[in-house]
């Protein structure tokens, strides 16, 4: 039983991942997910329903159009396998219950907003928003680990509320400090630079992860996200000092050159809030049992 359910569970994940991608590819250009049907963005041939399965099409092409030969993105197979993959650890980590589609949706919500922002430098508000009223929602149907907020509440001299009341307090908590905690950064960062350091899209996504993972998650989400991303920084500027001088006369030109990127901060923010979903209380436990 337990086999067919997460063979199951892959083949939805599989279709899910194949309607992120057309989300991934039109929303950031203002476009319908729903019309027009599935088309090749060069040649603009409609794609039959057999070169349209999830992943196995992919393969089978080869990874082009049928039609005019360009080439389909990895990122196709790439989401559609990755979703699918984290449906079933779902299931496998949290058992048949109403967490494990709270935990889906949020995987589902959250791998949307990775390769988004990885491609087009967009979190967009159809994901974030949305994504703030289900975990709220399922806060209250499938409650979570909400021992930081009883923590806080026994700290306060409050009493304990009921077990689902406790866990959309958990949830509430969690969205101001996730969302909180990096609108503050940002304050701080204009204060100073004059300038934008974090996207608004970024203050959401904390704000919705939060919602979904609760208060003691999102602080591990909070601390994680800037460590992963500053090794991130560092090897891009490790390359950019050691790639060829190809037009570059002076060393300033690649620090200028470096300091103009963008770095895509929702990549890690998001990576961290799923490292949070399936490693996270191993990580507290390490990291407490240090003291």
């Amino acid at each position: 039983m337990d086999r067919l359910l997460e063979c199951a569970l892959f083949v939805v994940g599989l279709a899910f991942g194949s309607f992120l991608n057309v989300c991934i590819s039109r929303i950031p250009r203002g476009q319908s997910v729903v019309t027009p049907p599935s088309h090749c963005p060069r040649c603009d041939a409609g794609i039959r329903w057999y070169d349209n399965v999830p992943l196995l099409s992919w393969l089978l092409l080869r990874g082009r159009c049928r039609h005019c030969g360009e080439r389909i993105s990895f990122r196709y197979p790439t989401v559609e396998l990755l979703t699918a993959v984290l449906f079933v650890a779902c299931y496998v980590r949290f058992g048949l219950a109403w967490l494990t589609l709270k935990v889906c949706i949020f995987v589902f919500l959250v791998v949307g907003l990775i390769f988004t922002d990885a491609e087009a430098g967009l979190l967009p508000r159809e994901f974030t928003y949305i994504g703030m009223v289900l975990g709220l929602g399922f806060s209250w149907i499938a409650p979570t680990d909400s021992g930081a907020t009883a923590f806080l509440l026994h700290l306060f001299g409050q009493p304990l509320p009921t077990e689902h009341l406790l866990s959309l307090l958990d949830a509430i908590l969690g969205g101001l400090v996730g969302a909180g905690f990096f609108y503050l950064a940002w304050a701080l960062y204009y204060l100073v630079r004059k300038t934008h350091g974090l996207g608004f899209g970024d203050i959401a996504l904390m704000g919705m992860s939060g919602a979904f993972l609760g208060l003691k998650m999102i602080v591990l989400v909070i601390a994680l996200a800037p460590v992963t991303s500053v090794f991130y920084i560092a090897f891009l500027f490790l390359r950019e000092a050691f790639k060829p001088a190809a037009g570059l006369t002076k060393q300033n030109d690649t620090h200028k050159s470096f300091l103009g990127r963008e770095i895509p901060f929702g990549v890690f923010l998001g990576s961290c809030s799923l490292l949070a979903v399936f490693a996270g209380e191993l990580i507290w436990t390490w990291y407490l049992g240090m003291f």
